[in-house]
């Protein structure tokens, strides 16, 4: 069985492939093993390479006593940009995608919480020209039993 994290990131992926313009296959991953062709483009990857996942132990966390951890988890949802005005693409692409976060903000059986930290569109500094990609990370707080990261805990 897949480790709690891995459940949570298809559960938001799946959200973000419900959105209109991003439903098509491979608009919304996570992870990319190679460039996304033009075509495809905007496009979302959801990714925690911005941050590491903090956890702290928490007794008492099962049924039967058993320790757990707390666990909080930086998601990030890289937005890959297409439009000829990227900073717009990227602001309309925030909307649905903060709309469709903030109706998950707890994802039953999965998370606690989870609510956006820091959002950012990426320009070159030396130029002022858009990099055509910009990021929202979000917080996921979870549980699990520290002898088992497949299982929510209470």
């Amino acid at each position: 069985m897949a480790h709690l994290r891995t459940r949570i990131f298809d559960f938001y992926r799946d959200r973000l492939a419900a959105i209109p313009g991003l439903e098509a296959a491979g608009k919304v991953k996570r992870g990319r093993s190679g460039p996304i062709p033009q075509e495809m483009l905007p496009a979302l990857t959801l990714s925690w390479a911005d941050g590491e996942e903090r956890a702290t132990i928490r007794a008492f966390a099962g049924l039967n006593g058993e320790d757990g951890y707390d666990r909080d988890l930086p998601l990030s949802i890289i937005v890959h940009l297409r439009d000829d005005d990227p900073e717009e693409e990227f602001d309309e692409l925030c909307v649905v995608i903060e709309a469709a976060m903030g109706a998950a903000v707890k994802a039953p059986g999965l998370t606690v919480e989870t609510v956006l930290m820091s959002s950012r569109h990426y320009v070159n500094h030396q130029t002022g020209l858009s990099l055509c990609v910009g990021s929202l990370t979000y917080s996921v707080s979870y549980k699990t039993l520290a002898s088992d990261p497949t299982t929510a805990a209470n």
